[in-house]
């Protein structure tokens, strides 16, 4: 937006030197981009952001410069013609009037409408002052009426077009949308194909103009022009770019129309038009007619407690202050109770609508650099991470020390994923309505599917040998759950210090195993499940406090071939919610010195079935130890024709030690012997 120093000082008694007012609007908000002398006068160029359309007038602008510099305001432009109703009555009943008529097909894109015909118009060149602020502008003359059409654009704000009525066929202004077959030739001599995109202005034959954009060539004032029709409306903002986006035309007025023009300059600005173009045209007003229902904006009315404004911006400011600045920014302003302000906000300035806003207002008037500098309030707190993401977090650790690769895989999965897995998709799965393919529909409830498909496609890659984990969330009727699953395929790799062997299930059960007792949880207890992934008599689960924390076991074959896993060697998987994890965990973990004296070692060669499983066994022993057992460890597991059928063969390695001193022979004897006879009498275990 330009505007001259000099033409602010017509409305303003402004003491501020131009350098000065250029300084204090660029700190306010309003960027003056440059500021450069023009013959005795100066020219702002300022930059106005797209929610200040106000600005992007003189008017505006004036009071802008009210408020930063405190000037007191002069006058703002004339509001129309300065005769009084009667004599502009008789002045229209005496004119020979044409016929003329308005009328608007497409009330979207026109809200409103003004037609001021005057007739009787002398066309030539502008007067000299009108020149010359055109000029700074960087304006060119063309003629004086469509200089003042121009004058008042900047000066109001308001678009304003005039044709020549006599070029005008049927004498008659239609809006309406183009018609895929017109075409146009603008002023620019551009010659335009239109779409039912553009709102034209058309009379009776054809389009004259396109809304809000630019006026056509075959009905621009020119000299020789008798009869103006003057135009003045409200095009709807998206209508207005739409349509310059296809023509590949701008103009001010279509820049104006797509930040939304307010509808109460419309008859003003064609008012004051009107006027100078009868004071320097010459002429008579001798129709004016109006279409559309459009309404100005409502203003708003916000209350503001100083006191509350004034500890945002840590500034004091009294009501006589702000209530001035309010005052010369255009707004009305009632004291509603001591230190309370009603502030009433014009239409226009649609950037303020809440209290923080007039707060905004304050400050920037006030100037930012008048804020107080003060340190920034830091406030020390204890984070503490969610409990859950730590253990997520310890389980990964402890899976990438076994020797595992972490994967991630999507969230999403297929209902053919369910069935290769012979899983069943619960009735209350999330799925996606508008899923983009078959693959990607159901929020997946377990992790098995996805690290079947790992597997599957690294093995078709030549990768056989595989060890893998991921933890994720799965999503449950009962919301969230994070999960973390381990994968073991082929053989276990081969290091320095050991042999490559096939992985077999208790691979997996000890990490499992080590996992439960890196987190805390001391007692657990195994039980054979059904799962419909797993071979059948081939999956345990394990639980800890009725709870159940894991489940394990080797893949059925039917479901490595549905997944297309191409190998002779076993795939064992392993589920395990954290989530439940973390309600068994115990507390805090303590750590206690390590042992410097020795102890002693004693193995149990025994039979067991099946009411004696290990975990039953380990428990018995450790406490018929009473504190003196530290430590039970299965070593062997034999199956031959010695052992019964339905039996196992078990070396037990049985720990024994006492803090503070060497235990004696005779003390480990009695002790060992009292977990025999236990082991014999409670588990019908038998010696060997």
């Amino acid at each position: 937006m330009k505007v001259t120093y000099n033409w602010l000082k017509e409305y303003l008694e402004l003491k501020a030197s131009p350098q000065e007012l250029a300084q204090k609007l660029t700190m306010a908000g309003l960027n003056v981009e440059s500021l450069a002398p023009a013959g005795g006068d100066w020219v702002y160029d300022i930059e106005v952001t797209s929610n200040r359309p106000d600005c992007l007038s003189v008017a505006g602008i004036v009071h802008e410069v009210a408020a930063v510099t405190g000037a007191r305001l002069k006058k703002i432009a004339e509001q129309g013609p300065r005769w009084k109703p009667a004599e502009k009555k008789a002045a229209q009943a005496t004119a020979a009037a044409p016929a003329f008529s308005l009328s608007i097909e497409d009330a979207k894109g026109c809200g409103l409408y003004c037609g001021n015909l005057i007739t009787g118009v002398r066309v030539g060149p502008s007067p000299a002052w009108l020149r010359e602020r055109l000029a700074a502008l960087g304006l060119r003359s063309v003629n004086n009426v469509v200089d003042i059409t121009n004058f008042v654009l900047y000066q109001l704000g308001q678009p304003l077009h005039a044709f020549d009525f006599d070029k005008l066929a049927g004498g008659a202004i239609v809006v309406r949308r183009a018609r895929s077959d017109e075409e146009i030739t603008l002023i620019d001599g551009t010659q335009r194909k239109l779409t039912p995109a553009v709102l034209l202005i058309c009379d009776a034959r054809r389009p004259v103009a396109a809304a809000g954009i630019m006026g056509g060539a075959d009905t621009e004032v020119k000299e020789g022009t008798q009869n103006v029709l003057l135009e003045s409306a409200y095009f709807d903002p998206v209508v207005v770019r739409r349509g310059t986006r296809f023509l590949g035309v701008a103009s001010d007025s279509s820049y104006r129309f797509e930040r939304n023009v307010d509808v109460s300059t419309v008859m003003a600005a064609r008012d004051v038009a009107t006027r100078m173009i009868i004071d320097i045209c010459g002429g008579r007003l001798v129709a004016a007619k109006t279409a559309g229902h459009k309404k100005p904006g409502q203003a708003k009315k916000i209350t503001l407690p100083l006191a509350e404004a004034c500890a945002i911006l840590s500034l004091s400011i009294s009501e006589a202050q702000a209530a001035g600045i309010f005052k010369r920014l255009g707004f009305a302003v009632r004291r509603r109770k001591k230190g309370e302000l009603e502030v009433t906000v014009p239409a226009l300035r649609r950037d303020v609508a809440i209290k923080e806003d007039l707060v905004e207002e304050l400050a920037r008037v006030r100037g930012y650099d008048a804020i107080p500098l003060t340190s920034a309030a830091i406030r020390p707190f204890d984070f503490e991470p969610p409990v859950l993401d730590g253990l997520e977090a310890a389980a990964q650790e402890h899976l990438v020390r076994c020797g595992l690769k972490e994967t991630v895989t999507y969230s999403l999965v297929g209902p053919d994923d369910y069935a290769k897995s012979s899983l069943e998709i619960p009735g209350d799965a999330l799925r996606l309505d508008n899923f983009l393919s078959q693959d990607y529909q159901v929020l997946r409830t377990t992790l098995i599917p996805s690290l079947l498909g790992v597997a599957a496609l690294n093995i078709s890659r030549g990768n056989t040998d595989l060890e893998v984990f991921e933890t994720a969330r799965v999503c449950l009727s009962r919301g969230e759950e994070r999960r973390a699953c381990v994968m073991l395929v082929g053989n276990k790799r081969a290091s320095w210090s050991r042999r490559s062997r096939g992985y077999t299930f208790f691979d997996l059960k000890g990490i499992v195993e080590g996992l439960t007792s890196s987190l805390g949880i001391k007692e657990r207890s195994w039980k054979p499940v059904e799962r419909g992934c797993f071979a059948v008599g081939e999956a345990c689960a394990l639980a800890a406090a009725g709870k159940e924390l894991a489940v394990l076991g080797r893949i059925d074959d039917r479901v490595k071939r549905a997944w297309g896993i191409k190998t002779k060697e076993p795939v064992f998987a392993a589920e395990l919610c954290l989530d439940a994890f973390l309600k068994v965990r115990g507390g805090r973990r303590t750590l206690r010195a390590l042992e410097t004296l020795p102890s002693v070692r004693r193995d149990i060669s025994c039979v067991a079935g099946p009411q004696a499983p290990f975990a039953r066994i380990r428990r018995l022993v450790l406490e018929q130890g009473g504190g003196v057992a530290q430590d039970v460890a299965l070593a062997d597991i034999y199956e031959g024709k010695e052992i019964p059928r339905g039996r196992l063969g078990l070396t037990l390695s049985v720990t024994y030690a006492q803090a503070g001193r060497t235990l004696t022979d005779e003390e480990v004897n009695r002790v060992h012997q009292g977990v025999l006879d236990r082991l014999v009498a409670e588990l019908g275990v038998q010696l060997r």
